[in-house]
């Protein structure tokens, strides 16, 4: 356990993470802040220059893959907005973080595409924090890069949308909460350590929780000194939050249940202050379109407004077994999304490769919903990537595979295969973002009033 010499300063506790002040513990939806009311930039005399270094093209390693990266597919420009805040940053005058939201299946829950992508970005416009992190653990290969995250996970039931689903369907952002009525029961995460590149200091937490119906309490415990005790009771089922703030360094944040009553602990959220980009990563194993929506939508709501994410990136399509029914569910999907953030544009990727075992041939099965995906993003006006494609097309896992890319167990890539497939939807993204830089020289611009 740390203990951390800049805590003689004051800790801050209740303070929220944006400009317009929230109650500590309050519920999620009670702190909603329309986007609409963001007026950061207004009033700014002139538009400073791009920085060309910080949205610079991403190059790609074609020596083991050939492939090129494809074009994001948006003919309706989606993503504007998402360029225009990302050019913020790049011009100095980003007054919050950019936050990414990237939804996928077991091949997330090891944060290895999400994890290169976070690097990559946080080289260029700074160290934002980690981001959220699940405070469960309900496979043993759940983990994150550049953080630390751990619990008493006896003491807990563990709970997963798709494995270990409860009655009520209420879960965290990555479709997934530990819950304990033990006294002692604790999960905690700490920032990561002092040789990463990335997550080596935080000062803004933000603990989530269902508040529920005889719902027991957890004390809050930084640096191993207990800061205040959380009470989750609540005439109904619904979304909390807890605010947490400190000094600037490394730090571990514990959650200790007390005993008197369920805690049902959905995760955290590490970053800091300096404006940059964050990127939550959550992954949850076996999930598909069917199975995101099964999660209780007004708890998903209040989750994902109170995020606030910039661009919202779904990644699924592995574990889909029905076609035919799984159009109306990838429809849903994109509908759930746009209904918590109306105005946060959303980005289509496609399953990766597949290849059944002594086949020489893509899984018949991915290439129909590569093809289902890319339609309903175009029925949909969302932007869409083709994620297959950029492995290499038709039979790419074999070679993914024989190159170390990939698992023999033909549905997950390695380590080195995320972050290579991460560094190819980054040279995507920015590409598209020097397209939009390169119509409008003023893309990202502070507004005038």
């Amino acid at each position: 356990m740390r203990v951390v010499a800049a805590l003689a300063l004051a800790l801050v506790l209740g303070a929220c993470r944006r400009e317009d002040p929230r109650a500590a513990g309050a519920t999620v939806a009670a702190a909603e802040a329309p986007r609409t009311a963001r007026v950061e930039d207004a009033g700014a005399p002139a538009c400073p220059a791009v920085d060309r270094a910080k949205i610079a093209p991403f190059e790609i390693d074609r020596a083991a893959i050939k492939a090129d990266a494809p074009d994001i597919v948006d003919p309706k420009a989606t993503l504007a907005s998402f360029h225009d805040r990302m050019l913020g940053l790049a011009r100095g005058t980003g007054k919050r973080h950019v936050r990414i939201a990237v939804f996928g299946d077991s091949n997330l829950t090891s944060d290895y595409l999400t994890g290169h992508v976070r690097r990559a970005l946080q080289a260029r416009f700074g160290d934002g924090g980690h981001g959220f992190v699940a405070l469960a653990r309900p496979w043993p290969w759940y983990t994150h890069e550049d953080v630390h995250h751990h619990g008493t996970w006896p003491l807990f039931k563990q709970i997963a949308a798709t494995t270990d689903p409860v009655p009520g369907h209420h879960y965290g952002l990555a479709h997934m909460a530990a819950e304990s009525s033990k006294a002692g029961a604790a999960a905690w995460v700490a920032t990561a350590d002092p040789d990463a590149a990335v997550g080596r200091t935080a000062s803004r937490f933000e603990i989530h929780f269902l508040k529920q119906p005889k719902g027991g309490s957890f004390e809050v415990v930084l640096d191993g000194k207990p800061v205040q005790t959380i009470a989750t009771a609540s005439e109904r089922f619904e979304a909390g939050v807890q605010p947490v703030e400190a000094p600037d360094a490394s730090h571990e944040l514990r959650c200790v249940v007390k005993g008197d009553g369920v805690v049902r602990l959905f995760g955290a959220t590490l970053e800091r202050d300096a404006p940059s980009v964050v990127v939550d990563s959550l992954g949850t194993g076996a999930m598909n379109f069917q199975r995101f929506m099964m999660t209780e939508p007004t708890v998903r709501r209040a989750q994902l407004v109170r995020r606030d994410y910039d661009l919202v990136v779904v990644w699924l399509g592995m574990n889909s077994m029905w076609l035919h029914p799984n159009r109306a569910w990838v429809h849903d999907t994109i509908t759930t999304i746009r209904d918590a953030l109306p105005s946060t544009p959303v980005l289509m990727l496609t399953p990766p490769d597949s290849v059944r075992e002594g086949e020489e041939k893509s899984d018949p099965r991915i290439v129909g919903l590569v093809k289902q995906i890319r339609e309903v993003a175009d029925e949909t006006g969302v932007a869409f990537w083709d994620f297959r494609a950029a492995m290499g097309g038709d039979a790419a896992f074999l070679a993914f595979m024989r190159r170390g890319l990939a698992s023999p167990d033909r549905a997950h890539l390695s380590k080195q295969g995320g972050a290579m497939m991460g560094q190819r939807l980054l040279a995507a993204l920015f590409r598209d973002l020097g397209a939009r830089l390169e119509a409008d020289p003023a893309a990202g611009c502070p507004r005038q009033p």
